[in-house]
């Protein structure tokens, strides 16, 4: 009897122990809400196991500390008036040692974080055209954002992290025109190319003919220069002076011919051949 009255003993104590303590889920931190629904401000229990016979009674609630990001898409009209789309990156926590205000003051923390970050953006993207959004402005804009972000988002019992504009779509606008001048461009390019293809062809074509037409007028000057000498020679030759020469020249050799075969180029029975001595004997110039 002693000891079934021990076991029940022991057994009451293990019940009651596990039935008074509670656990806090890693990341997270936990609010103790009271049997009457009445928060604990005095505490904020940590990560692990808290015990404690009141928790038979008593609830532990936890929210999740660990840093979070929250991306959100927006469209707005941008500086110039243009439908401009943007993707906003928060990085934010909860503040860990004021769970219990926002376990006792705020009801939807998801939502007013949100709408905190979409009331910045639209504030700021405004100020600015999609196109310096991209190149040279992206900076000031999280500076404005980060500014608003950081003065609001206390209040809720969050602490701000970082805040990045990670994406800007060009407006509709923008974007037909460019595609639209992108295929202009391209057919100015092809028309260029086309039309370069045949200046180049015009250009072979006229090289050649003015080839040839050189080629021709060397041929024509050379013929005009061969008939002018020719021309030249023929008036030369044909001329008094040049014909005496010639005769001349042509006795001289006609004599060198007689000459080497002993005989003379005026004949054998005249004045002025090799017996020209004895024919002269012979002549009767009107004597006896």
């Amino acid at each position: 009897m002693k000891r079934l009255a021990k076991g029940l003993a022991v057994l009451l104590l293990v019940t009651a122990a596990t039935i008074s303590c509670t656990t806090v889920d890693a990341g997270h931190k936990g609010v103790e809400v009271g049997w009457g629904g009445k928060t604990n401000m005095d505490v904020v229990y940590p990560e692990g196991i808290s015990y404690g016979f009141h928790w038979i009674y008593d609830d532990m609630e936890q929210y999740d500390v660990r840093e979070h990001t929250l991306v959100k898409t927006y469209s707005f009209n941008d500086k110039n008036d243009m439908m401009t789309t943007v993707v906003v990156a928060l990085d934010y926590n909860l503040s860990p040692m004021e769970i219990n205000k926002i376990h006792t003051k705020i009801n939807d923390i998801d939502i007013k974080i949100e709408t905190s970050l979409a009331s910045a953006a639209k504030e700021v993207v405004p100020q600015y055209s999609a196109i310096n959004l991209n190149k040279h402005e992206r900076v000031n804009a999280e500076t404005s954002l980060d500014k608003i972000l950081r003065a609001e988002l206390p209040e809720f019992f969050v602490e701000f992290k970082r805040v990045r504009i990670t994406d800007v779509d060009f407006p509709k606008g923008i974007s037909d025109i460019a595609a639209q001048t992108a295929i202009q461009i391209g057919k100015n390019d092809l028309a260029s190319k086309y039309e370069q293809e045949k200046v180049f062809e015009a250009n072979a074509v006229k090289a050649e003919a003015q080839g040839i037409a050189d080629a021709k007028v060397i041929t024509s000057e050379g013929n005009l220069k061969v008939a002018r000498n020719e021309s030249k020679t023929r008036d030369l030759l044909s001329s008094p002076k040049m014909l005496a020469l010639q005769r001349v020249e042509n006795e001289r050799i006609m004599a060198e011919g007689y000459k080497e075969h002993g005989k003379s180029f005026y004949g054998t029975n005249n004045i002025f051949g090799s017996n020209a001595a004895t024919v002269v004997k012979g002549l009767n110039f009107g004597g006896k």
